[in-house]
């Protein structure tokens, strides 16, 4: 079976994670750090600004079943694109939105997406209390533009196995997205 990556960044890697591990098509997911100024960074450093590096997950999926345009619909779901290192309560340049990509192919259909993103109509947002879904920073509802970086994927350095599928682990932790949400509106359903 032939697999591509897709490397997602948006707040916490475990909210990210646990959301794409759901979807049909995925293969496997890793939580980690992508372009990092150091080699395998620890959490620590990187939370406390000592090593520059973005959460991020490794999404692995089979292109035969999943395309990229979907992944990035989910994506662009359950994070809010228009800040910079701001995820619900999380906040710090590690917690920047990004799409980062091997694959020299992907580079049109992810600047296509992001375009189409940008231009669309205005929608309102999903929840007020923990999900973000097309928030604006601004009281006119002028959609600002999009933060999410989308380049290269440099180097991507997988998280220890204790934070793997954090979210299954300590279902209590708090994360930006709001899985429960996802899981009541049949949003996580229609992707399985």
């Amino acid at each position: 079976m032939a697999v591509k990556d897709l490397y997602l960044a948006g707040g916490p890697y475990y909210g990210v994670q646990e959301v794409f591990s759901r979807i049909k098509g995925v293969v496997e997911t890793t939580a980690g750090f992508a372009n990092s100024s150091v080699p395998n960074p620890r959490k620590e450093d990187v939370e406390n600004g000592k090593v520059q590096a973005v959460e991020c997950v490794k999404v692995t999926y089979n292109p035969k079943k999943i395309d990229i345009g979907t992944l990035l619909s989910v994506f662009f779901t359950i994070v809010n694109p228009y800040t910079d290192g701001i995820q619900g309560k999380c906040t710090g340049p590690h917690y920047r939105t990004g799409i980062y990509y091997v694959s020299g192919e992907d580079t049109p259909q992810i600047t296509y997406y992001m375009a189409y993103y940008q231009n669309r109509g205005n929608s309102r947002p999903m929840s007020e209390s923990c999900l973000v879904f097309n928030e604006y920073e601004n009281e006119k509802n002028i959609r600002p533009p999009i933060r999410t970086e989308a380049r290269r994927l440099e180097n991507f350095y997988a998280a220890p196995e204790e934070e793997q599928y954090f979210l299954r682990k300590y279902p209590d932790t708090y994360s930006p997205i709001d899985i429960k949400l996802l899981e009541e509106t049949g949003t996580l359903e229609i992707l399985t």
